[in-house]
């Protein structure tokens, strides 16, 4: 008799795990698609971010330190081609302007 109740007992046990199992089984679908989800949206709110520096970098109405601030930053995030090569020349310029100036105190 005390065999059978064991028995019970195991099955019951098991019939516990065997159900939590499916249950974060069916679970585990729909997580993965909102972690899918998640990683679209960081994807789409990266490029909107290098968009936006885009932007502030060619805007000749912006400030030059925070068209060079940008640039950094969009350079930095992985930017690349012909705002890259511009984020540069304007270092350059900048750097021009800040020697004329300097050389304008010294007179």
């Amino acid at each position: 008799m005390e065999w059978i109740q064991s028995t019970a007992t195991l099955c019951g046990y098991l019939s516990v795990i065997i159900a939590l199992i499916g249950t974060l089984w069916r679970l585990s679908r729909p997580l993965k698609e909102i972690v899918q989800r998640l990683e679209r949206v960081e994807q789409y709110q990266h490029k909107d971010y290098l968009c936006m520096l885009r932007l502030t970098i060619m805007s000749e109405e912006m400030p030059m330190e925070e068209r060079l601030a940008a640039g950094e930053k969009y350079v930095n995030e992985g930017g690349n081609g012909a705002v890259k090569a511009r984020y540069h020349l304007m270092i350059e310029e900048y750097q021009r302007e800040i020697g004329k100036e300097n050389g304008n105190y010294e007179n």
